[in-house]
């Protein structure tokens, strides 16, 4: 055997016998550890079932009880818009307006509920001129306001696209420049356009100190101009009765002389200018087939009165009184103005006689010809509404 062959022999060896050492001197270990860790356990063990002895399940129950009793109130949840209650109850108000300026009123009330400040805004010609709004201090600085519809303005985006729209004021320099005369200083905006057979008669505008309009709300404020739209074109449609004589008619006084009307007078150059309702191309949309020419402005005298009207006849005398009222009523909300100068100067007839003479026609084409001509409800309204009463403010004619 060679040297290194012995050497190595050695070496194993001595590696073999530390190796086996090693092993036993682990094995002592583990058994210890074994054995302390069954003591631990049993330890352990004694402890917790002297613990179970000592717990008592009432002491815990109280505790626990008194623990909630102190704890405050959990905070309500706060709503995500307005409910079902409030847009019910603000549609059945909407629908009690009989007139045109009726219903824009109880919308922008209405809206007011659900936002910090609305206004009106009708669409005449080329500008859109403040007519009515809430929230404002003064109230009737809004009268005082009249947006250009060339103005780079929320307005003008709604009157070229017909869609309401949403967003930071800051947004648009041009609103806050135009509207800057309402005062404030709100954040958000939303514009909404009230859309009359197919026409956008005005827009409805909101804005809030809050960082945005809220969607719920945005979405719920849409839907009553909608509503407020639909309900205006029902008031402008009422259904025209059968012609036949009825069995009576009610007696009044006969009107004050007056010349007869004259046909529809044509379209001004500057058709925007004219009221939405007697726009002279939507006219015929409304006038029925086989209509009759324009009547005098005053009616014959009546026939004497029956003692009552059958439900028919006096549903016809209802739709035309109501007519009567919605036609007179949008002549005044786009010519203020011209009826305030008007009354104070008794010629009101002389200013507005193109929009009169328009409405005395519509008012001829859509009445029954029995309704029409034995009673005064077109004049009548022209006093109650344009002259506030006074019948010599209208003027001859």
């Amino acid at each position: 055997m060679t040297l290194q062959e012995d050497l190595k022999a050695k070496a194993l060896g001595l590696i073999s016998q530390q190796m086996a050492n090693w092993v036993v001197d682990i094995q002592r270990q583990i058994g210890e550890h074994q054995g302390n860790l069954v003591r631990a356990l049993d330890d352990l063990q004694e402890q917790v079932a002297r613990y179970d002895e000592k717990i008592n399940e009432g002491d815990i129950e109280m505790a626990m009880a008194e623990v909630v009793a102190n704890m405050p109130p959990p905070e309500p949840a706060a709503p995500v818009g307005p409910g079902f209650d409030q847009l019910k109850a603000s549609v059945a108000a909407l629908e009690r307006g009989t007139s045109l300026s009726e219903v824009l009123t109880h919308l922008v009330n209405e809206v007011s509920q659900y936002i910090d400040r609305a206004a009106m805004f009708i669409v005449k010609g080329p500008s859109a001129i403040g007519w009515y709004a809430r929230g404002l201090e003064p109230a009737d600085v809004i009268k005082q306001v009249n947006v250009p519809l060339n103005a780079d303005t929320v307005l003008r985006n709604v009157n070229n696209s017909r869609h309401a729209m949403r967003g930071a004021l800051e947004h648009s320099p041009g609103t806050q420049q135009a509207l800057a005369r309402l005062g404030g200083s709100p954040q958000a905006v939303l514009a909404v356009p009230l859309i009359l057979r197919d026409k956008l008669a005005a827009i409805l505008y909101c804005d809030t100190a809050q960082e945005e309009v809220p969607g719920a709300v945005a979405d719920l404020i849409e839907l009553l101009v909608l509503f407020a739209g639909k309900t205006i074109d029902m008031l402008s449609l009422a259904p025209k009765t059968a012609a036949a004589a009825p069995a009576a008619a009610p007696s009044r006084p006969p009107a004050p002389a007056a010349r007869p009307a004259a046909a529809a007078a044509p379209a001004p150059a500057d058709e925007g200018g004219s009221t939405v309702m007697f726009n002279a191309q939507q006219m015929s949309s409304f006038r029925p087939q086989g209509a009759a020419a324009a009547r005098p402005a005053a009616p014959h005298p009546p026939p004497a009165a029956a003692p009552s009207m059958s439900p028919e006849e006096t549903k016809a005398h209802e739709d035309a009184k109501r007519f009567a009222r919605l036609v007179v009523s949008e002549i005044k909300l786009y010519n203020e103005a011209k009826v305030n100068e008007g009354r104070r100067h008794k010629d009101i007839y002389e200013r507005l006689k193109e929009d009169i003479e328009r409405g005395r026609q519509m008012y001829a084409d859509r009445v029954a010809p029995h309704v029409r001509d034995s009673t005064n409800y077109f004049y009548d309204e022209l006093v109650r509404i344009l002259a506030g009463g006074d019948q010599g403010a209208l003027g001859p004619m």
